[in-house]
């Protein structure tokens, strides 16, 4: 089986173990309280989340590009052996791979986390002008 076959069939088992169902959840009965601590997400509390995503994806990247200074020093030792358009071809996949993973944190997880904190923080200026104008009647 070659790797792209393998690649495939993993992939494929991911995202079978990943479809999304309903799950309802509930308190146990005795809680009276109406729960425990509850999660306030406001537009400050988005763009801590971006942050902390630039964060994580700026560690990724740096463990990468340190991964990467030292395997592409392999490259040229392999000249002459039937291995090298294999590491060659590892290598181009590795980089192709890499580049989607910074572009999903970068774009899909601290992007879209700063783009909720922009919808958030507007929908709380209208708040905050409704309540003004309430208390004014």
């Amino acid at each position: 089986m070659s790797f792209d076959e393998m690649w495939g069939q993993a992939r494929s088992t991911a995202v079978a173990r990943q479809q999304s169902s309903m799950q309802l959840n509930q308190l146990p009965a005795e809680r009276g309280d109406g729960g425990g601590k509850q999660l306030v997400a406001d537009s400050h509390f988005l763009r801590k989340r971006a942050a902390n995503a630039d964060t994580v994806r700026e560690a990724f990247m740096k463990a990468d590009n340190d991964a990467a200074k030292e395997t592409d020093q392999v490259g040229p030792g392999l000249k002459g052996f039937k291995s090298a358009s294999a590491f060659s071809t590892f290598m181009a996949r590795w980089k192709g791979q890499m580049q989607y993973v910074d572009s999903l944190l970068k774009n899909d997880i601290a992007g879209t986390l700063r783009t909720s904190a922009t919808e958030y923080a507007a929908r709380e200026q209208q708040e905050k002008s409704r309540h003004g104008r309430e208390k004014l009647k």
